[in-house]
């Protein structure tokens, strides 16, 4: 079983909704790419359940932030777990378009493409410069692979919403020719 199986499979026992998003999201729409961590989307009310949840399963608690969690793994086998909160309203938002994750993820649900570019876009914007190279070829990779039109009207209005002009302006760039 994978670690997302088993946190999946004590979190259905508990009910706690979560979303898989970050690295296992992009391989899961398409583009197949290393990723060091598992990213789960949590609602913030649930924060202290899957805290309690999440150190049953061996993780060790290692920092907080305004909007996440992160954990390091029981083992060096396992991947570290980071839990981004978000609101009710967010979270069911998100969840209204999720997608079935890969069986290997024991019946977890997957941000949907759509959400993922703006999530990636929000993290261009907002986080850790160390992280925009990384994000922007997940951006344009997930464009490419799954055949976006970056001239689309949802597509254009994912990164005026919540990444940059110059950001989109480059991508459009990029993916022009495919």
């Amino acid at each position: 079983m994978s670690a997302i199986a088993g946190i999946a499979a004590r979190a259905a026992e508990k009910n706690l909704p979560f979303l898989l998003a970050g690295g296992h999201a992009v391989i899961a729409h398409g583009h197949t790419r290393n990723t060091f961590d598992i990213d789960l989307i949590v609602r913030r009310n649930d924060q202290k359940q899957w805290t309690g949840l999440v150190l049953t399963l061996g993780y060790r608690f290692f920092r907080e932030g305004p909007t996440f969690l992160q954990f390091n793994p029981p083992n060096d086998q396992m991947l570290p777990l980071d839990l981004m909160l978000v609101n009710e309203e967010t979270f069911a938002k998100l969840a209204a378009s999720a997608c079935s994750a890969p069986a290997s993820a024991g019946g977890a649900k997957v941000v949907s493409l759509l959400h993922l570019l703006a999530l990636k876009c929000h993290a261009i914007k907002h986080g850790h410069k160390g992280r925009v190279v990384k994000d922007a070829d997940d951006v344009i990779q997930l464009i490419q692979v799954n055949r976006l039109d970056v001239n689309r009207a949802d597509i254009r209005e994912i990164f005026q919403k919540y990444g940059t002009a110059e950001l989109y302006e480059k991508v459009q760039r990029i993916c022009a020719h495919d």
